[in-house]
């Protein structure tokens, strides 16, 4: 037989082969989504046939769609960001223990490693205009911080951050207005940089988190007999000169509260 008809048997042959290792890849793909999808239908009848829980099943997440995260701090990042907020001739000042402090005649900014932060301004060159919540978050987003209004206090109005279109619940600031200006950011929890997927780390299936939420509340001493909501999103922590750790959580809505889900360990806390 000619070389080049072995040559194209060969590479048929190979082509074959691949196919029917993708066709095996696929199978076992849509036999997995297929087992998560029935788990996950099992535990929403244990709950509302056998447990007597009032639940929307499309209140509950098909798939665990976040991913633990970790976020090494970005300290040029940082200066770009700042210089964004406010503007020409910014100095550094490195306070140690990983504090910076940005500034120039428009007020100053104040970064810690663990992502806490906080600003002071002079007045008239951040004004708000007369939506407050929009004039603020656009002050926000110049340092790049995606937010949500929660509440506003008085003169003092609550941001939340976002990454993407997941919400960092316990990454906020508080925006403080006076004359119609921005005047000062206190109590600020920000990201310290982009995240990376976390591959050491890996999250429960939907069944599992939502069993383990059940159970959680019974455990903390509540009867839980309906569940009106789940959110998804990611709480962040931080250890000594270590890397920010975000972790995917559920928040869950009851009659008996709010509480807290973490995705990896399955550990559940009240939300107070």
């Amino acid at each position: 037989m000619e070389v080049p008809k072995l040559k194209n048997i060969a590479i048929l042959i190979l082509v074959i082969t691949n196919l029917c290792l993708l066709g095996l890849v696929l199978q076992r793909e849509l036999q997995d989504r297929y087992f998560r999808w029935q788990a996950r239908e099992n535990a929403i009848q244990l709950l509302v046939q056998r447990k007597g829980v009032k639940l929307d099943e499309q209140e509950v997440p098909e798939e665990i769609q976040l991913l633990p995260q970790t976020v090494t701090r970005d300290l040029e990042q940082e200066g770009v960001l700042t210089a964004q907020l406010l503007g020409d001739g910014v100095q550094t000042e490195n306070r140690g223990a990983g504090v910076y402090r940005y500034f120039n005649d428009k007020g100053s900014l104040q970064f810690h490693s663990d992502g806490t932060f906080s600003g002071q301004f002079h007045p008239g060159f951040f004004p708000v205009g007369e939506n407050w919540e929009q004039g603020c978050r656009s002050v926000l987003e110049q340092m790049g911080f995606q937010s949500e209004w929660l509440e506003t206090k008085g003169n003092a109005l609550i941001f939340r951050q976002w990454w993407g279109e997941a919400p960092l619940f316990n990454q906020q600031v508080t925006l403080e207005i006076s004359d119609g200006c921005v005047t000062a950011m206190t109590g600020g929890r920000r990201l310290i940089g982009e995240p990376v997927e976390d591959t050491t780390r890996h999250t429960v299936s939907p069944a599992t988190a939502l069993i383990e939420a059940y159970n959680g509340i019974n455990a903390l001493g509540y009867v839980c007999s309906r569940i009106d909501h789940i959110t998804q999103g990611y709480i962040s922590s931080t250890a000594l000169n270590g890397p920010m750790m975000l972790t995917p959580v559920w928040r869950v809505s009851a009659d008996t509260g709010e509480y807290q889900l973490n995705l990896v360990t399955g550990e559940l806390t009240r939300v107070s």
